[in-house]
């Protein structure tokens, strides 16, 4: 297996447990494949059939109860890929076990779960981390550092635009579109990753005010939300996410500054134009990426950022802090999109934190 985690400190050797055998769970398998120093021990899913074709695909054993794969002394980290409700609850009752913790996106889907799986990490002295994997592509690295460099001077405004389109059979799984287990739709679910990179570049939110509405979809959640932000530094934002768009298009994060202007869609850069430097322009930049599949957002980068973000953690296990994407930083995005929610039901504008 080749490491690509870019850390030279991890001398360890990490067994890994992954709960949850749908559809995400190969990219994880595969991302832990990438590191040499992790091994895929154990997949478990309460589907018998599906815990046992997983293991069977990757070599591995099979479990249909947590408990007792988290028995396993092989086992150093649990790797969580099940809906998004049971993010947290799994989690604490691996880190009472005395395992690691990664979570796929959202680290769950209420503050309160959240807080209670910071506080099992911090009560075991496990770390918690999470994947967001689109902090690890090229090109979102690439702006985060000109930012941090102040190459795009002042930051005046940044927006998220994530024009995605879901079929109503991908709402008829019995979880996705439902309060108690995704917690909302095309934010908390869909736009989440760039509204994660949208608060990493531009900072802590302070106020929010939008709408959110299941406008082509019947299901408990939103399928289109629109919402203005106010970050602490005195800049604004705005945040579309649908999955209500026809055909579907490709997301698209904005960041502008008084000598700058970057322009990312579907992962790939269109414009750079920022002060003493060469002008990009690329007016075809862009894939399908996950605007009408959710698969194809798995493939290509994405599993070598999933790597990136797991060998992390593996890292900050063997240098005793916390990984770069913490428990306490996933929660941020999660906490906008709950404030969100809160403001279109109220129509007022909402402070954050929330109370």
């Amino acid at each position: 297996m080749k490491s690509v985690c870019g850390s030279e400190a991890t001398v360890g050797h990490y067994g890994f447990g992954v709960v949850g055998c749908g559809v995400i769970s190969d990219t994880h398998i595969k991302a832990i494949d990438q590191l040499e120093n992790a091994e895929l021990v154990a997949v478990c899913d309460t589907r018998e059939e599906a815990a046992n074709a997983k293991a069977a695909k990757w070599e591995c054993a099979a479990y249909t109860d947590l408990g007792e794969m988290l028995a396993r002394d092989d086992i150093h980290v649990v790797n969580i890929v099940v809906p998004s409700g049971l993010h947290a609850k799994l989690g604490v009752q691996a880190a009472d076990a005395g395992k690691h913790v990664i979570c796929t996106k959202p680290i769950d889907i209420t503050l309160e779960a959240i807080d209670c799986l910071i506080e099992a990490g911090d009560r075991n002295d496990v770390r918690i981390g999470v994947t967001h994997q689109c902090r690890d592509y090229k090109i979102y690295r690439r702006l985060k550092q000109a930012i941090e460099d102040g190459r795009l001077g002042k930051i005046l405004y940044g927006n998220v635009r994530v024009p995605w389109y879901r079929s109503d059979e991908y709402y008829a799984d019995g979880w996705h579109g439902t309060k108690a287990l995704d917690g909302g739709g095309a934010l908390m679910n869909q736009s989440i990753h760039y509204i994660d990179l949208l608060i990493w570049m531009m900072g802590s939110v302070k106020t929010v005010c939008g709408f959110a509405a299941a406008l082509d979809h019947d299901i408990e959640v939103e399928d289109c939300a629109n919402a203005a932000l106010l970050f602490e530094n005195g800049s604004h934002g705005t945040i579309q996410g649908t999955t209500c768009t026809y055909r579907g298009y490709e997301a698209r994060l904005g960041i502008h500054g008084n000598k700058g202007n970057v322009l990312i869609v579907g992962d790939e850069l269109q414009m750079w134009d920022v002060e003493g430097e060469e002008i990009v322009h690329n007016p075809s930049a862009g894939h399908t990426g996950g605007a009408a599949d959710p698969k194809m957002g798995m493939v290509g980068e994405a599993v070598t950022a999933h790597a990136k973000q797991i060998g992390d953690l593996l890292t900050a296990i063997e240098d005793g802090r916390q990984p770069e994407l913490s428990a306490r930083e996933a929660r941020c995005a999660v906490e906008v999109i709950l404030g969100i929610y809160r403001a279109s039901e109220t129509r007022q504008f909402i402070d954050l934190p929330l109370g």
